[in-house]
């Protein structure tokens, strides 16, 4: 048996389906946060106000019961709001130390929102957060309890001051709002999502993945020990310096245990090449031109074998939405036969797909859609056609 399946994996299983039954089309950051949290290693979301960065993180941290920090960053952030003031009575006795009650340092999940205006003594006390999950309190280091740390911007800085901390974000996704396909199904999930939200029940707590972050470092060895994986993390990274893209020496290393927590976030029994796949997506895009870059470099490495497939089930999933909307509105035979012909595609497409944890939801959302569509059929009979 891996070393993996010495965690038990049943818990970061449930989380995640939770997670993408209740947020519409937000597969990829939902991925993003649950390596965080696996790996430790801290995140970043760029994109618009109003797409769910903020309320996924706070999803989480209440599904795992973890004592939880929110702060939106300006350019006049001091460091006592986030570490905490200075005791007084303290100070009075020659003693420097803060009162951190609710503040980061009692943390277990942190996040930080508009991440590029804080101030140059706000990001030297990240730094050392990020690097060494310590704080400086009065004279001495403290550890933190923090799990991982989340960070939020509507746009990445082009300041050169701001890269090397840019670079330290190890995992990085570009949030989008839903495309028009999944607008309805949005509505549908929004509305009730205020509901859902105030009966969750925590899944675990934040030292199952403290767990998963040990493991992670065992899973990280088995890639530079296992040539066929890492071999091709090298083929990959000549790709991505061919195609201009720049890793640094820290972050190839980083890659490494991003690689291994998704595949224990897939519920992988091994370390498939699909995880390098999905460990150069969140990791080595600088900003929104890169993705194109890096699914050209995951195709020509042969690294990723399920994204065409879920693009397919995407796609067969939405005709079908689409089918059904068009036959409610039109009630025509020629819309009423267009939903057949799907129902048959999308039913022999659940025959022919190889089963994997990577696709089980996309496959669920599409015998979803042709159960949907069968009983929209049964229910139109030709008399009540135009």
């Amino acid at each position: 048996m891996s070393q993996m399946f010495r965690v038990d994996l049943k818990p970061i299983i449930e989380i995640r389906n939770k997670l993408l039954t209740m947020f519409t089309g937000r597969e990829t950051e939902i991925l993003a946060t649950l390596v965080s949290l696996t790996s430790g290693e801290p995140l970043i979301l760029v994109g618009p106000p109003g797409s769910a960065k903020t309320l996924l993180v706070e999803t989480l941290a209440k599904m795992i019961n973890a004592k939880y920090f929110y702060y939106l960053l300006t350019r006049f952030t001091e460091p006592d709001e986030l570490l905490g003031p200075l005791d007084i009575i303290a100070l009075r006795e020659g003693r420097f130390e803060r009162i951190t009650k609710n503040r980061l340092p009692e943390a277990e999940i942190v996040f930080l929102d508009e991440i590029f205006k804080a101030s140059s003594a706000i990001r030297n006390i990240l730094l050392d957060i990020i690097l060494n999950k310590r704080y400086l309190n009065g004279t001495d280091y403290k550890k933190l309890p923090m799990i991982s740390l989340f960070t939020a911007s509507n746009e990445i800085s082009t300041d050169v001051e701001d890269q090397a901390f840019y670079d330290r974000l190890t995992l990085r996704v570009f949030v989008k709002y839903v495309s028009n396909d999944l607008w309805s199904e949005l509505l549908d999930k929004g509305v009730i999502l205020p509901t859902v939200q105030q009966e969750i029940k925590p899944v675990t707590n934040a030292e199952y993945f403290r767990q998963l972050q040990n493991l992670v470092m065992l899973r990280a060895q088995t890639i530079v020990n296992t040539p066929a994986l890492k071999n091709k993390l090298l083929e990959a990274f000549s790709y991505l310096k061919n195609e201009g893209i720049e890793v640094s020496d820290r972050r190839k290393i980083k890659i490494l245990y991003v690689t291994a927590a998704i595949s224990i976030v897939s519920a992988e029994e091994n370390i498939s090449l699909e995880s390098i796949a999905d460990a150069l997506r969140l990791t080595v895009i600088h900003n929104e031109d890169d993705m194109v870059k890096v699914e050209k470099i995951v195709q020509q490495a042969k690294l990723s074998t399920h994204q065409e497939t879920i693009q397919q089930i995407l796609t067969m999933t939405s005709e079908i939405r689409n089918a059904i909307e068009r036959l409610n509105k039109e009630r025509t035979l020629d819309s009423l036969e267009t939903l057949k012909e799907l129902t048959v595609r999308g039913s022999d497409m659940l025959k022919k797909i190889p089963r994997n944890p990577r696709i089980t939801r996309y496959i669920e959302e599409l015998r979803k859609a042709v159960s949907d569509a069968r009983k929209i059929i049964d229910q139109y009979s030709l008399p009540n056609l135009n």
